[in-house]
């Protein structure tokens, strides 16, 4: 299974608009990736060249509400479908006072980690979570708020993955599921591991929340899901989020620019009032309740909150370290 990520919306303080992150989930058998692969490039070529940009790519946000039907009907509806997890945040819910007691919660954990590493002889990694702690703290309330929308669409994405592959019964496809994101996101190595540290809480806290549905079967007679990422009776989806996930440029994978133009229809419809044919198309293939999650960060007393230890992901050491030293 190809999971492609891309997002949609401004996403500035107090904006009234939904924004929209969404994934995509193409079947991976050769077969199956083959003939999504030549419809979508059918779709494209019979759109008027003048579309195109720079890059040759023709951008979603270009075409008419009746080119984005068609769309949905060609991509999305036809077999092999499409299925889609689609998240969205309205930022006038989420404002700055809240994203930063958020941050400083973070943040308070990271120099717990440091003094931690510090304690422990271990100074480089010690520098290495300091200088995490500083690109946190620059980040502006649009980076965080894409960020965090990110990876919660990452972690529903996946438990949706697992979901759909036991229902469809194609779950012999999960041991090679592939992350592809929009190359616009993350651009630094640097920024790229300190990002992935962050994507590591995140997936901690959902996994608490919204674990992944695996069948009790597979434990007695194995899977090759678990043989892959089951170690000492836990998933270490390690691999899976280091060496199975990259970032793309969209104008070379059909992929990321399939993402965009549901992401287009989302936001016409529910902003705009506009795409009505295209959204009721693609509704049928949304993953679980078919339901879009909207996020909204629950604000709380800063003061009053207490470090805890035992919760915090950046104080324990192990020998498995995500950041790359």
């Amino acid at each position: 299974m190809i999971i492609a990520i891309d997002e949609t919306g401004s996403f500035s303080a107090n904006s009234n608009e939904l924004q929209f992150f969404v994934a995509v989930h193409l079947r991976q058998r050769k077969t199956l990736y083959k003939i999504k692969q030549r419809q979508f490039s059918e779709w494209e070529s019979s759109l008027p060249r003048s579309l195109k940009n720079s890059k040759g790519e023709i951008k979603s946000s270009f075409l008419s509400d009746e080119q984005l039907f068609s769309f949905g009907k060609k991509i999305i509806c036809s077999h092999p479908n499409v299925r889609i997890t689609p998240l969205a945040i309205r930022p006038a819910d989420n404002p700055n006072t809240t994203i930063d007691k958020y941050r400083a919660v973070a943040l308070i954990g990271i120099s717990e980690g440091v003094r931690g590493y510090n304690s422990l002889g271990k100074h480089t990694l010690a520098t290495i979570y300091k200088e995490f702690g500083n690109w946190l703290k620059k980040l502006n309330y649009v980076q965080y708020l894409k960020i965090f929308v990110l990876g919660e669409c990452i972690a529903a994405a996946l438990v949706n993955t697992v979901g759909h592959s036991i229902s469809g019964k194609y779950d012999n496809e999960l041991p090679n599921i592939r992350y592809l994101i929009d190359k616009d996101f993350i651009k630094e190595p640097r920024h790229n591991s300190f990002w992935h540290e962050l994507l590591r809480n995140q997936l901690y806290d959902s996994s608490k929340k919204n674990p992944l549905p695996l069948l009790r079967q597979w434990k007695k007679r194995g899977h090759p899901f678990l043989d892959k990422y089951m170690k000492n009776g836990h998933m270490n989806l390690n691999e899976l989020f280091w060496k199975k996930l990259e970032f793309v440029p969209s104008h070379k994978n059909f992929e990321i620019r399939t993402a965009d133009a549901v992401n287009t229809i989302l936001l016409r419809y529910f902003n705009q009032q506009r795409c009505i044919d295209a959204y009721r198309a693609i509704k049928k293939f949304f993953c679980k309740d078919r339901r879009i999650h909207q996020y909204v960060l629950e604000d709380f007393d800063l003061t009053s909150y207490r470090y805890n230890p035992d919760e915090n992901p950046w104080r324990k050491v192990s020998e498995e370290l995500t950041l790359e030293t």
